[in-house]
């Protein structure tokens, strides 16, 4: 199974669709990866949150919450948003920020930013009833920019490949360049009393979700690689994927709970179980189920296709670049969609960066 990223990491198992993919540069510029948050709501433009719409330039999301909390002198906790957004990217959100008390208007500018590559700007702002809670937006508009593309593409082809769909895989920014590692390690020693004192509450739940994530993507990878991702076999469990609410079969994101599948896709479960092993090959994947139920962790589901839309792509063959814009519903990953034709190398991870 080859692995759809050029980054050096220790990541999932991820079966690309194309067994050529072309070589490509992603985020060598913040703007040449864009996100913009689909997000509606009717407004109540009274209450006691002041909701800002905001663009950031080389700024995580969660440095951007804690700016607001400390500028308008209210605890972090107090700041709401719906989804996480890349560092090395241009990317517009909302942010939601507590202002109990008489309904005076915001210093806009005290809330902007502009030092060295880092930048804050505020698009709009609104009154609202209510906290913004997470998963809250609807999907995800992508503008992006591929550099070092030196191979003519076909850009029709392209657009209607991505159109088609691709497998839904937690993408590698789920894993990180050790979170994996980190996993699998607290997995092994987990009954080692002197680990499990080192390891906070947060860092088991973070390790037990990027273990459920590998977990998917495993049984994901089997499908992928068999040819039955797209097909609905005997016995899966169906559900609505998407905005637009498509009947996909979905796969399962590991915890307590009854087996919902059955028949031949049950079977095909059960052979993972048995023949998958962790990257270390110290557990069997069906091992590391057992420990997720262990943990308590609540079982939930995942569709196994995401179909994106509003897809467009151009080539500039003269300056090595390839252009898309496309829109995908909120939990799918922009880098496994290009990964099916594109081997990328993520340019913010260099050392230079």
């Amino acid at each position: 199974m080859a692995v759809l990223t050029g980054q050096a990491i220790a990541g999932p198992t991820l079966v690309p669709q194309k067994n050529v993919q072309v070589p490509a540069q992603i985020k060598v510029e913040p703007e040449d990866w864009q996100v913009t948050e689909a997000f509606d709501v009717a407004f109540t433009d009274a209450g006691e949150h002041g909701y800002f719409f905001i663009e950031k330039r080389c700024l995580s999301t969660i440095p951007v919450a804690a700016w607001l909390a400390k500028q308008l002198d209210v605890p972090e906790l107090d700041v709401g948003f719906a989804g996480m957004k890349d560092k090395h990217a241009l990317t517009r959100q909302w942010f939601s920020v507590r202002l109990p008390g008489p309904e005076e208007p915001v210093d806009i500018t005290s809330l902007e930013r502009n030092e060295g590559e880092e930048r804050i700007k505020v698009l709009a702002s609104h009154r609202h009833q209510r906290k913004l809670r997470r998963g809250e937006h609807q999907a995800n508009r992508f503008q992006v920019v591929l550099r070092n593309v030196d191979q003519p593409i076909d850009t029709d082809a392209l657009t209607q490949s991505f159109e088609s769909g691709f497998p839904n895989y937690f993408g590698p920014q789920r894993f990180g360049r050790h979170n994996l590692g980190d996993a699998l390690h607290w997995l092994n020693h987990r009954r080692d009393r002197r680990v499990a004192r080192r390891v906070s509450r947060q860092q088991k739940g973070w390790h037990l979700s990027v273990l459920r994530s590998w977990v998917f993507n495993e049984l994901l990878a089997a499908r992928v690689a068999d040819g039955s991702w797209q097909t609905c076999l005997e016995g899966d469990v169906m559900g609505q994927a998407g905005v637009q609410g498509e009947a996909v079969p979905m796969g399962p994101l590991w915890g307590r709970g009854r087996e919902r599948c059955a028949g031949e896709a049950l079977q095909r479960q059960q052979h993972s179980f048995e023949q998958i092993k962790t990257p270390d090959d110290a557990q069997s994947l069906g091992a590391v189920c057992e420990a997720l139920e262990y943990a308590g962790v609540d079982r939930g589901e995942r569709g196994l296709i995401v179909r994106p839309w509003d897809v467009g792509c151009e080539q500039d063959l003269s300056a090595g670049t390839l252009s898309a814009s496309f829109c995908l519903p909120v939990g799918a990953y922009a880098t496994v969609m290009l990964g099916q034709w594109f081997a990328l190398h993520d340019m913010s991870l260099e050392p230079s960066q």
